[in-house]
């Protein structure tokens, strides 16, 4: 099960498994931004990818996530 707590735009992303999920771990590419691509990784999140996207720019920056 995947806990989401929002704040603003974006909140904070945890596992019950391994605590609070970094951006660098969403991150998996490396490249500064989680695309939808690697936060499929979260379901319930895929379908809140839009709102987390604040800019829409097609992935979620460092600033969105934080």
């Amino acid at each position: 099960m995947t806990v989401i707590l929002l704040s603003g735009a974006v909140g904070l992303f945890s596992q019950p498994q391994t605590g609070k999920l970094s951006f660098q771990q969403l991150d998996t590419n490396s490249d500064g931004v989680i695309s939808l691509t690697e936060l499929k990784q979260l379901p319930r999140l895929t379908a809140q990818f839009k709102d987390l996207d604040v800019d829409n720019s097609g992935g979620i920056s460092r600033a969105e996530f934080d």
